[in-house]
């Protein structure tokens, strides 16, 4: 076996652009595959960190019944006394936390009216929960702060259909706890950025303390959003938080909380994995045809060393020890080069615009396990493309093959 290694290495050597060749097939397949998924990485983290970072955090406190209800959500409200939150930061793991109201209503510049959802946060607390929230405000615009009374960040669609833009001042109208109308003016501190294709674009943020005045709710709110020490184990925490409040809270993680990103996910990765099926198979079969031209200009050597006293199944281990061959050198430069495109971009950034969304900057990454595999799974691609042409050549005629021109 050592022995047929060592020809295979000297074949492989001996034709440096035939070798070239079959092996060039092998490192673009393991650097496309590499690039895709450094690719989806990014995308697949800018998809967790706009959900757990600049909305709805890692977990969520509400009261029970609040995520399914059918009833006004208004009136299954939670205290904003210190007492709740004392105990949910008392929760090993839990990092931070802060309150929040989500609610709906109508946004009108005096002639014409749009809806909304809006969010209603404490600046003083929630960026330290979801830290992007804080920056992640269109271009010109600031975050809320201590000092936004009554100012809000909006949706850019929601402001052009009113017509209006920063530091105007708007009527946000809305039902109050009680199921009474309530009216408050607002002024434009910002825009909101639009980063999801799928995501509403009439959305609004604005302070606690004003939501609390305008719907009625004084030391009341609707959430309590968590940070974690660990996100891979939102799921345990979320657990220990359940246990510590008791059965009538409801309490989810962010995966149970934004559907439509986990469904965005799992779609991906079917795509990506289909792409990556098909990009193998055409490298498999640029493989499969580079080893039977291989054959076809080697008849007359497959022929002496069949007459010489040649074992068939000899030739066939010879002929895929030049597979391994070939696929270990392309794969190891396909991973060379698929990773150093990767680092490289992860580091400098590649903007990247869904068609209705603003622009975002995605950062590509890749482990070294999916590097490692991609390398495995390419020698074994190359082992098996190689297969078929190994058997043609074992069964080959001594006589015939050195007869051939």
């Amino acid at each position: 076996m050592e022995t047929l290694l060592r020809v295979a290495i000297r074949n492989v050597s001996r034709n440096k652009w035939r070798s070239a060749i079959s092996a060039a097939a092998i490192v673009v397949g393991v650097a496309g595959i590499i690039f895709l998924q450094g690719f989806a990485g990014g995308i697949l983290n800018n998809l967790v960190e706009d959900a757990v970072l600049n909305k709805v955090g890692a977990i969520q406190v509400h009261r029970k019944g609040f995520l399914d209800a059918e009833t006004d959500p208004l009136k299954l409200d939670l205290p904003d006394d210190g007492s709740l939150e004392k105990r949910i930061r008392a929760v090993p793991g839990v990092t931070a936390v802060t309150r929040r109201i989500t609610f709906e209503g109508m946004l009108g510049n005096g002639s014409v009216s749009s809806m909304f959802n809006a969010t209603a946060i404490d600046p003083r607390t929630e960026y330290a929960v979801c830290p992007k929230r804080r920056s992640n405000v269109a271009a010109g615009s600031t975050p809320l702060d201590e000092r936004s009374d009554n100012g809000a960040l909006l949706g850019k669609q929601l402001v052009q259909s009113l017509d209006a833009k920063s530091g105007s001042v708007l009527t946000m109208l809305s039902a109050t706890q009680v199921g009474a109308s309530n009216a408050l003016d607002v002024t434009v501190k910002g825009y909101l950025p639009s980063l999801l294709i799928f995501e509403s674009k009439r959305v609004a943020t604005v302070p606690l303390a004003f939501a609390q005045e305008l719907l009625r709710m004084p030391g009341r709110v609707t959430e309590y959003a968590i940070a974690v020490d660990d996100l891979s184990r939102a799921d345990e925490i979320a657990a220990r938080v359940r246990e510590a409040l008791g059965p009538e809270y409801d309490v989810a993680e962010w995966r149970e909380l934004s559907p439509f990103i986990r469904e965005r996910i799992g779609n991906f990765r079917i795509a990506f994995v289909i792409v990556s099926v098909i990009l193998f198979l055409l490298v498999l079969t640029g493989i499969v045809n580079t080893m039977l031209m291989n054959i076809y200009e080697r008849v007359r050597e497959i022929g002496t060393m069949l007459a010489v006293g040649v074992r068939r199944w000899q030739v066939v281990v010879l002929f895929l020890c030049e597979a391994i061959v070939l696929g270990l050198l392309g794969a190891l430069a396909g991973a060379a080069l698929g990773w150093g495109v990767v680092f490289w971009l992860g580091r400098r950034g590649l903007t990247f615009a869904a068609p209705g969304a603003d622009p975002q900057l995605i950062r590509p990454l890749v482990t070294p396990a999916f590097v490692g595999l991609a390398v495995v799974v390419a020698v074994l691609a190359a082992l098996v493309a190689a297969l078929y042409p190994a058997w043609r050549a074992s069964r080959m005629r001594p006589v015939e093959a050195l007869r051939a021109n």
